[in-house]
Protein backbone atom coordinates (compact mmCIF):
# COMPACT_ATOMS: atom_id res chain seq x y z
CA UNK A 1 0.00 0.00 0.00
CA UNK A 2 2.86 2.41 0.76
CA UNK A 3 3.57 2.79 -2.97
CA UNK A 4 0.39 4.90 -3.21
CA UNK A 5 1.56 7.31 -0.51
CA UNK A 6 3.72 10.38 -1.04
CA UNK A 7 5.85 12.17 1.57
CA UNK A 8 3.26 14.95 1.75
CA UNK A 9 0.67 12.45 3.00
CA UNK A 10 2.92 11.34 5.85
CA UNK A 11 3.77 14.99 6.57
CA UNK A 12 0.10 15.89 6.95
CA UNK A 13 -0.70 12.74 8.93
CA UNK A 14 2.07 13.58 11.41
CA UNK A 15 0.54 17.03 11.94
CA UNK A 16 -2.85 15.48 12.64
CA UNK A 17 -1.23 13.13 15.15
CA UNK A 18 0.55 16.04 16.83
CA UNK A 19 -2.80 17.84 17.24
CA UNK A 20 -4.29 14.66 18.66
CA UNK A 21 -1.36 14.31 21.07
CA UNK A 22 -2.00 17.82 22.37
CA UNK A 23 -5.70 17.10 22.80
CA UNK A 24 -5.01 13.89 24.71
CA UNK A 25 -2.49 15.68 26.93
CA UNK A 26 -5.09 18.34 27.75
CA UNK A 27 -7.57 15.61 28.68
CA UNK A 28 -5.01 13.93 30.96
CA UNK A 29 -4.28 17.20 32.73
CA UNK A 30 -7.97 17.74 33.41
CA UNK A 31 -8.58 14.12 34.38
CA UNK A 32 -5.77 14.35 36.94
CA UNK A 33 -7.50 17.34 38.49
CA UNK A 34 -11.21 16.64 37.90
CA UNK A 35 -11.28 12.85 37.54
CA UNK A 36 -14.12 11.12 35.68
CA UNK A 37 -16.06 14.27 34.86
CA UNK A 38 -13.28 15.41 32.54
CA UNK A 39 -13.12 12.01 30.86
CA UNK A 40 -16.86 12.08 30.18
CA UNK A 41 -16.37 15.17 28.04
CA UNK A 42 -13.70 13.37 26.05
CA UNK A 43 -16.05 10.42 25.55
CA UNK A 44 -18.80 12.75 24.37
CA UNK A 45 -16.41 14.37 21.89
CA UNK A 46 -15.22 11.04 20.50
CA UNK A 47 -18.81 9.90 20.04
CA UNK A 48 -19.81 13.11 18.29
CA UNK A 49 -16.74 13.80 16.18
CA UNK A 50 -14.75 10.61 15.74
CA UNK A 51 -12.51 8.22 17.61
CA UNK A 52 -8.82 8.75 18.10
CA UNK A 53 -6.27 7.49 15.62
CA UNK A 54 -4.58 4.35 16.90
CA UNK A 55 -0.80 4.11 17.08
CA UNK A 56 -0.17 2.43 13.73
CA UNK A 57 1.71 3.45 10.59
CA UNK A 58 -0.24 5.54 8.11
CA UNK A 59 -0.24 2.80 5.48
CA UNK A 60 -2.14 0.53 7.87
CA UNK A 61 -4.86 3.13 8.53
CA UNK A 62 -5.47 5.14 5.37
CA UNK A 63 -8.07 4.41 2.70
CA UNK A 64 -5.80 4.01 -0.30
CA UNK A 65 -8.72 4.56 -2.66
CA UNK A 66 -9.49 7.94 -1.09
CA UNK A 67 -6.24 9.29 0.35
CA UNK A 68 -7.20 12.96 0.09
CA UNK A 69 -10.68 12.44 1.55
CA UNK A 70 -9.37 10.26 4.39
CA UNK A 71 -6.81 12.86 5.47
CA UNK A 72 -9.32 15.70 5.17
CA UNK A 73 -11.72 13.80 7.41
CA UNK A 74 -9.01 13.30 10.03
CA UNK A 75 -8.34 17.06 10.11
CA UNK A 76 -12.05 17.69 10.54
CA UNK A 77 -12.25 15.17 13.38
CA UNK A 78 -9.31 16.42 15.40
CA UNK A 79 -10.15 20.12 15.04
CA UNK A 80 -13.85 19.71 15.87
CA UNK A 81 -13.19 17.27 18.71
CA UNK A 82 -10.54 19.52 20.25
CA UNK A 83 -12.84 22.54 19.87
CA UNK A 84 -15.57 20.71 21.78
CA UNK A 85 -13.27 19.53 24.57
CA UNK A 86 -11.36 22.75 25.29
CA UNK A 87 -14.52 24.85 25.11
CA UNK A 88 -16.41 22.55 27.47
CA UNK A 89 -13.51 22.52 29.89
CA UNK A 90 -13.37 26.31 29.81
CA UNK A 91 -17.12 26.58 30.43
CA UNK A 92 -17.09 24.12 33.32
CA UNK A 93 -13.73 24.70 35.02
CA UNK A 94 -13.10 28.35 34.14
CA UNK A 95 -9.74 29.99 34.77
CA UNK A 96 -8.15 26.80 36.10
CA UNK A 97 -8.83 25.09 32.80
CA UNK A 98 -7.65 28.06 30.75
CA UNK A 99 -4.33 28.00 32.57
CA UNK A 100 -3.91 24.25 32.07
CA UNK A 101 -4.71 24.48 28.38
CA UNK A 102 -2.49 27.48 27.70
CA UNK A 103 0.39 25.74 29.42
CA UNK A 104 -0.18 22.61 27.33
CA UNK A 105 -0.15 24.58 24.08
CA UNK A 106 2.97 26.47 25.12
CA UNK A 107 4.85 23.37 26.26
CA UNK A 108 4.18 21.43 23.08
CA UNK A 109 5.24 24.37 20.91
CA UNK A 110 8.49 24.77 22.86
CA UNK A 111 9.25 21.04 22.53
CA UNK A 112 8.70 21.23 18.78
CA UNK A 113 10.93 24.31 18.58
CA UNK A 114 13.77 22.34 20.16
CA UNK A 115 13.70 19.96 17.17
CA UNK A 116 14.26 22.83 14.73
CA UNK A 117 17.34 24.52 16.19
CA UNK A 118 19.57 23.65 13.19
CA UNK A 119 17.00 24.51 10.51
CA UNK A 120 16.01 28.10 11.22
CA UNK A 121 18.85 30.36 10.05
CA UNK A 122 16.42 32.56 8.07
CA UNK A 123 12.84 33.74 8.70
CA UNK A 124 11.79 31.79 5.61
CA UNK A 125 13.11 28.59 7.14
CA UNK A 126 11.23 29.36 10.36
CA UNK A 127 8.03 29.60 8.33
CA UNK A 128 8.75 26.23 6.71
CA UNK A 129 9.52 24.65 10.09
CA UNK A 130 6.36 26.08 11.62
CA UNK A 131 4.25 24.56 8.87
CA UNK A 132 5.80 21.17 9.50
CA UNK A 133 3.90 21.13 12.79
CA UNK A 134 0.77 23.26 12.76
CA UNK A 135 -2.39 22.31 10.86
CA UNK A 136 -3.61 24.68 8.16
CA UNK A 137 -6.08 22.59 6.20
CA UNK A 138 -5.05 20.49 3.22
CA UNK A 139 -2.05 21.64 1.14
CA UNK A 140 -4.38 22.28 -1.81
CA UNK A 141 -6.38 24.73 0.33
CA UNK A 142 -3.46 27.20 0.24
CA UNK A 143 -4.67 28.66 3.52
CA UNK A 144 -1.28 30.27 4.18
CA UNK A 145 0.60 32.35 1.64
CA UNK A 146 3.86 34.32 1.78
CA UNK A 147 3.52 38.03 0.96
CA UNK A 148 7.11 39.21 1.41
CA UNK A 149 10.38 37.77 2.67
CA UNK A 150 14.03 38.65 3.06
CA UNK A 151 16.88 37.87 5.44
CA UNK A 152 15.33 39.94 8.23
CA UNK A 153 11.65 38.96 8.18
CA UNK A 154 8.87 37.08 6.43
CA UNK A 155 5.29 38.28 6.07
CA UNK A 156 2.49 35.83 5.39
CA UNK A 157 -1.28 35.75 5.45
CA UNK A 158 -3.49 32.99 6.79
CA UNK A 159 -7.17 32.45 6.10
CA UNK A 160 -8.75 31.70 9.48
CA UNK A 161 -11.89 30.38 7.78
CA UNK A 162 -9.96 27.18 7.06
CA UNK A 163 -10.56 26.27 10.72
CA UNK A 164 -13.90 27.98 11.31
CA UNK A 165 -16.23 25.26 10.02
CA UNK A 166 -14.50 22.60 12.13
CA UNK A 167 -14.47 24.81 15.23
CA UNK A 168 -18.15 25.58 14.75
CA UNK A 169 -18.96 21.91 14.23
CA UNK A 170 -17.34 21.28 17.60
CA UNK A 171 -19.45 24.06 19.17
CA UNK A 172 -16.20 25.81 19.98
CA UNK A 173 -15.49 29.27 21.32
CA UNK A 174 -13.94 30.71 18.15
CA UNK A 175 -12.01 33.55 19.75
CA UNK A 176 -10.60 31.23 22.40
CA UNK A 177 -9.53 28.66 19.81
CA UNK A 178 -7.91 31.21 17.52
CA UNK A 179 -6.07 32.68 20.52
CA UNK A 180 -4.77 29.24 21.49
CA UNK A 181 -3.52 28.70 17.97
CA UNK A 182 -1.75 32.06 18.04
CA UNK A 183 -0.23 31.15 21.41
CA UNK A 184 1.18 27.94 19.93
CA UNK A 185 2.73 29.79 16.97
CA UNK A 186 4.19 32.57 19.11
CA UNK A 187 5.63 30.06 21.60
CA UNK A 188 7.22 28.08 18.77
CA UNK A 189 8.74 31.06 16.96
CA UNK A 190 10.04 32.78 20.08
CA UNK A 191 11.66 29.68 21.60
CA UNK A 192 13.90 28.67 18.69
CA UNK A 193 17.68 28.45 18.94
CA UNK A 194 18.00 31.75 17.06
CA UNK A 195 15.98 34.68 18.40
CA UNK A 196 12.85 35.62 16.46
CA UNK A 197 9.73 37.63 17.23
CA UNK A 198 6.22 36.89 16.01
CA UNK A 199 3.54 39.48 15.26
CA UNK A 200 -0.03 38.97 14.10
CA UNK A 201 -2.86 41.29 13.15
CA UNK A 202 -6.36 40.08 12.32
CA UNK A 203 -8.69 41.74 9.84
CA UNK A 204 -11.92 39.83 9.29
CA UNK A 205 -11.07 36.25 8.38
CA UNK A 206 -7.48 37.06 7.38
CA UNK A 207 -4.53 37.25 9.76
CA UNK A 208 -1.41 39.14 8.66
CA UNK A 209 1.62 37.58 10.29
CA UNK A 210 5.29 38.46 10.54
CA UNK A 211 8.31 36.52 11.75
CA UNK A 212 11.23 38.83 12.50
CA UNK A 213 14.85 37.92 13.10
CA UNK A 214 16.21 39.75 16.14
Amino acid sequence: MSRFLAPIHTWLFNKVKLSQDLEEHIVRLHADRYQKDALKIQEEAATLYGKYLVNKPLEELIDVDNIHGWLQERIKEVESRTAYIVTKYKEIYGEDSIELIKNAYTQQAIECAKNESNKIDTPGNVYVSLNNYILAGMPCDRASSVIEKNEEYIKYQENKDIHKSNYELGKGDLEYLYNLRELWIKSFVENLGIRYAYESKVSGSISDNKIIKL
